[in-house]
């Protein structure tokens, strides 16, 4: 009779060899995670990177076409609500002058749409009527959606978005980009009116005297700011639309440098407006880290980091296309 084989027992894992493989797998886990973001947050730039780059070029074409840039927006002058008075001291100074598009309310974007393949959209929209014309409704022209125009990394909350004046509410389709206006662009009364794109613009590449390589046609805006809360409503993105139609709020389609690049407010503002939010809107940022994409006006994008105030030197020289100071960013 042949021996009986020895009989084997399996053993489990104790609770301190499961402990020690949890453990390691949650280590494991925590070391991968910032890796998976980063790579996330390297995506989202990119993208935002290649929307960049499209405006930059469908601008440069529509040059071409036109031997000029869109203007920043297209303001008719007269005294009906919605224009350009003959009275405001920019337009007497001449800063501010008659709209290349004759009878027409429109922003940088909106005249750039056929050279984004946006052909359609740009059939739908009357020029001739001001934002709200094109906006009155959830599925109204001026409340699309234009991928292009939106950094993955902003903030949006929902798209379109709403704005409600005179107990109506109108609809606008979100915009993360913001035309070059200079070194301050904040409305009619004390804009500098020395970047690429204002209000009646008519900027042509042979007016770059700095070189295109040194100047800025657009970049992002952060639409998140924690600091500006009203009535327990957080006022951005939702104040005045941050909308690619709502060109009468121009702080929607146009930026400066009056304050650096991911410009916060210092602290807690409870008013609906101020000096400390009208820098906030005039102000180019980004979700990403450490700075904010812009395209310049040779087409090339580039990650500008000039977020201290003492980079403003810098950041206006390349926002001004000819005050004789070219200014370079890496």
């Amino acid at each position: 009779m042949p021996p009986t084989p020895p009989t084997t027992t399996r053993r489990a894992f104790t609770l301190v060899e499961l402990l020690v493989v949890i453990a390691i797998i949650g280590t494991l886990v925590g070391l991968l995670l910032p890796a998976v973001n980063a790579a996330r947050a390297a995506a989202r730039r990119m993208r935002c990177t290649s929307n960049l780059k499209q405006i930059g070029l469908a601008l440069i074409n529509f040059h071409d076409a036109k031997n000029r840039f869109p203007p920043g927006v297209n303001i008719p002058v007269g005294t009906t609500s919605g224009m350009l008075f003959p009275s405001n001291s920019l337009h007497t100074s001449g800063k501010m002058g008659k709209p290349p598009f004759a009878g027409q309310w429109g922003s940088w974007l909106m005249y750039t749409f056929t050279m984004l393949e946006e052909g359609n959209l740009a059939a739908r929209v009357d020029f001739k009527t001001r934002e709200y014309g094109n906006c009155n409704g959830p599925t109204s022209v001026g409340a699309t959606n234009v991928p292009a125009f939106i950094c993955p990394s902003d903030y949006v909350p929902k798209n379109p978005i709403t704005y409600a004046t005179g107990g109506t509410t109108y609809y606008f389709g979100v915009n993360s980009y913001m035309g070059n206006a200079g070194s301050r662009c904040w409305f009619y009364t004390n804009a500098t009116c020395d970047g690429m794109f204002q209000v009646n613009s008519n900027v042509r590449l042979r007016d770059v005297l700095d070189g295109t390589s040194h100047t800025v046609l657009v970049g992002e805006r952060n639409s998140f700011e924690p600091n500006w809360i009203v009535g327990g409503e957080q006022k951005l993105p939702n104040m005045r639309g941050w909308a690619w139609a709502n060109f009468n709020a121009i702080q929607d389609v146009l930026c400066s440098a009056w304050v650096p690049v991911n410009y916060r407010l210092p602290s807690m503002v409870t008013a609906s407006f101020s000096s400390a939010t009208d820098d906030r809107q005039n102000a180019f940022g980004s979700q990403h880290p450490g700075g904010a994409n812009m395209v310049f006006a040779d087409g090339s994008v580039r990650f500008v980091t000039l977020v201290d105030t003492a980079d403003l030197p810098v950041l206006q020289r390349i926002m001004r296309p000819n005050d004789g100071q070219p200014g370079g960013v890496e």
